[in-house]
């Protein structure tokens, strides 16, 4: 063969012109003239081009070339007449007669050439568009995401040593959203009676906040007792009767999403403890803890101050964790171990809504389950632990996944766990009573839209791997180019909307229990993608730049639907306050962050000045994305938006006294709904002020005084001030002596320095002197 042709080449022309289109270049090149003889090219041998050549000579072959202008056919290269070769695949011309490829016309050849040729430049032509779109996509800015750091995160420093992190979940951050409001909050030129309602109002979150502390504190006698720790844990007990009715509100509350217990393992030790039969060492914690969890599930104020008809959570929960701390060796790796650890996390933060130390002491826990094995599935140890116990596991390892996740969008912070560090396989979708230690083979997994005692985590750990990946891009927002991954997710997720729909439909039936038990499936089902979905969604729905109508307009949905889960129920119905009350306690933080989002909607639906730290184009599409989104559905106009938030505020007025309600939330809200509705600045003042005179009324009542009693209170003195600062360079978040935000994570046990500077932070701006 000659040295101008390949053998790559001659093979590709020899075979099925399926292959045949190899060339890199769209232009077809015309064929070179052979020069090997016609026997050599026809069984590809090697060709000394004599006359005649070596290789006919061998075989007794007439030899002969082609003469000068002649159309040599490729068949005559073809393999067919080679019978030893391997037949290759997708060779749809290897089934024809060989005799017929040997006759192939020039013409033929010519047509296949011209046919390649033009799928190749197709082909060429989708790929430079592609590439075409990829690059203006990456250089147009108007394409990638730029959520504004002012929204999505912040830092407190004192003194260069002292600092903390903030998210998007937190007041503070939000605020930046609403210029208006901060400058009728921190303006120096306020006047006399608005200084006088900041003044009696940051009277009045100081008595609460000493009130809160002291609730928050547990019963001397009991935690500094020399008496051994079970005792004094037996001696906190409520009577049986109490008891049994706080551990059924746990377990139909908490239970469900949340499995720690195999119920009727827990049931047979609870009922022997009351009858005097010995239990394990960690069957008191665990129920102490089961039973400030419930206590809580009650109603307002319930398990803040030692009553007889309940615990006191903050008592309870310190002997749990006494009894935690003096566990040495193999007591650590105990199964029953790991879930008081987890139940006393739980019971924790019904007293302390400081998310951060949750989601620090949730690490520890995530490595101490890792240490006993639970990130791997049990059944790569199946000689050594049995069905029962292999499913007990996985139901514990989803429940740490599930607090994991949650945790970690509160605060905005990396999950403890990736979705590649275990093998844990989910639990099945079974009941409790289906399963016991003598269980040899676990029974097949009952249907999803079948309810059982699991189905609600079976069903949460489906969209696990979804959640994760939103954890991931939230905390790495400033290395996205464009808004695929972001779109991709939000759809993922609301077709699993579409399947909670589908699994747990509405019904209308007389049973009201049914219904209710229906309706808290639906929601916790609903709940468990929507926070996700606002959470994936809020750092671009909120910024003034272009963004997607999908994220706007899904966003302003979501919220909405957050905010009204409680409109399915019957308010008249016995049981509505209770369910009200665990309603408010599961979803306060999310509540505020959808109220503040209907604001941001409001303002820029009802605002045509544009932004002076953005241009008017993306100022005006914000603002066209927002009308656009509330004006898609009833459910989203503007007085239906006015009408939630203002069902918001009253709310947090009525639990003005609860552990975890921020005054300065209540304030910052009812300024920045009053500011987001439009108006003149006259009626914008005149607006606020009535809200906070709702403040005002709604704090003396908590606190049990009167106007004449709060003028002689004291006024709290500022300390050394600390700076609040944007995770980003010369972003001017808020310079040095500028006041910010505090949010509903701020703790109510956390050390009276701290907590003092971070109110100073907020109240002194708003008590500045002011015009008479």
């Amino acid at each position: 063969m000659d040295n101008g042709k390949s053998p790559a080449s001659v093979h590709s022309s020899a075979k099925s012109p399926v292959y045949s289109f190899v060339a890199p270049s769209r232009s077809v090149k015309r064929p070179r003239p052979v020069k090997s003889c016609l026997e050599c090219r026809k069984r590809k041998l090697r060709c000394d081009r004599a006359s005649p050549c070596s290789q006919c000579q061998k075989a007794q072959r007439q030899c002969r070339y082609a003469a000068e202008g002649e159309v040599v056919s490729l068949s005559d290269g073809s393999d067919a007449e080679t019978p030893e070769r391997t037949v290759k695949r997708n060779r749809a011309a290897a089934s024809q007669d060989s005799n017929q490829r040997d006759t192939s016309s020039g013409s033929n050849y010519a047509a296949v050439l011209e046919e390649h040729a033009n799928r190749l430049e197709r082909l060429e032509n989708q790929l430079l568009s592609r590439t075409s779109s990829i690059a203006e996509s990456s250089s147009a800015p108007a394409q990638r995401p730029a959520a504004s750091s002012l929204t999505i995160r912040g830092l407190t420093v004192k003194g260069g040593l002292r600092t903390r992190f903030f998210g998007q979940m937190s007041t503070r951050v939000l605020v930046n959203l609403f210029d208006e409001a901060k400058d009728f909050m921190f303006a120096r030129n306020k006047s006399s009676d608005i200084r006088e309602m900041f003044m009696n109002i940051q009277k009045i979150h100081k008595a609460l906040q000493d009130e809160h502390r002291k609730a928050t504190a547990p019963i001397t006698v009991f935690v500094d007792s020399m008496t051994p720790i079970q005792k004094r844990m037996a001696d906190v007990l409520p009577s049986k009767a109490v008891c049994d009715a706080l551990l059924d509100v746990y377990l139909h509350g908490s239970e469900t999403i949340y499995r720690v217990l195999h119920i009727p393992t827990f049931m047979r030790q609870y009922n022997q403890y009351w009858e005097g039969q010995t239990q394990p060492d960690a069957f008191l914690p665990q129920l102490l803890s089961i039973l400030c969890v419930g206590y809580r599930y009650v109603g307002a104020g319930k398990g803040q101050y030692p009553d007889r008809e309940g615990i006191h959570i903050p008592t309870a929960s310190s002997l749990v964790r006494t009894w935690l701390d003096s566990l040495r060796g193999k007591q650590l790796v105990e199964f029953s171990t790991l879930q008081a650890e987890i139940l006393q996390l739980m019971a924790q933060r019904m007293i302390n809504p400081q998310n951060q130390e949750s989601w620090t002491h949730l690490g520890l826990i995530v490595r101490m389950a890792m240490t006993m094995g639970f990130h791997r599935d049990p059944s790569e140890f199946a000689q050594k632990i049995s069905p029962f116990w292999a499913e007990q596991r996985r139901k514990l390892w989803y429940t740490i996944l599930e607090l994991d996740v949650h945790m970690s969008m509160q605060c905005n912070l990396p999950c403890c766990i990736r979705e590649g560090d275990f093998t844990c396989q989910p639990p099945r979708n079974l009941n409790d009573e289906d399963i016991h230690p003598g269980t040899e083979q676990l029974p097949p997994s009952k249907p999803i839209d079948q309810d059982t005692d699991s189905r609600v985590q079976v069903f949460a750990a489906s969209t696990l791997s979804i959640r994760f990946r939103i954890v991931d891009i939230i905390n790495r927002t400033d290395t996205l180019q464009d808004y695929s991954q972001v779109l991709e997710l939000g759809s993922e997720l609301e077709r699993v909307f579409e399947d909670v729909r589908y699994i747990v439909p509405p019904t209308h039936s007389n049973d009201m229990a049914e219904v209710r038990r229906r309706w808290m499936t639906r929601v916790v089902l609903d709940m468990n993608c929507r926070r996700p979905l606002l959470a994936l969604y809020r750092p671009f729905a909120l910024s003034d730049t272009d963004v997607p109508q999908q994220i706007v307009t899904g966003y302003l949905r979501s919220s909405m639907i957050l905010l009204c889960y409680l409109d399915e129920l019957d308010p008249q119905s016995p049981d509505y306050h209770h369910i009200w009350h665990m309603h408010q306690l599961v979803l306060k933080q999310e509540i505020l962050q959808a109220a503040f989002s209907l604001c941001y909607y409001m303002k820029q639906s009802t605002h045509g000045s544009v932004s002076p730290t953005s241009s008017n184009v993306k100022s005006e599409s914000a603002e066209e994305s927002c009308t656009i989104a509330s004006e898609s559905s009833i459910m989203l106009s503007l007085p239906r938006l006015k009408s939630v938030v203002q069902k918001v505020l009253d709310t947090m007025n009525r639990r003005i006294r609860e552990i975890g309600t921020d005054l300065r939330d209540i304030v910052s809200l009812t300024v920045v709904f009053n500011t987001s509705q439009g108006g003149t600045p006259e009626q914008k003042r005149e607006a606020i002020k009535a809200g906070l005179q709702r403040i005002l009324d709604a704090g003396m009542q908590a606190i049990h005084t009167s106007h004449e009693n709060i003028a002689s209170m004291p006024i709290m003195q500022s300390p050394v001030p600390m700076q609040m600062s944007a995770m980003q360079p010369n972003s001017g978040f808020v310079n040095p002596m500028q006041p910010f935000m505090a949010g509903p994570d701020t703790p109510s046990t956390v050390s009276d320095e701290f907590a003092a500077m971070w109110d100073t932070e907020f109240w002194n701006p708003l008590l500045q002197s002011g015009l008479p």
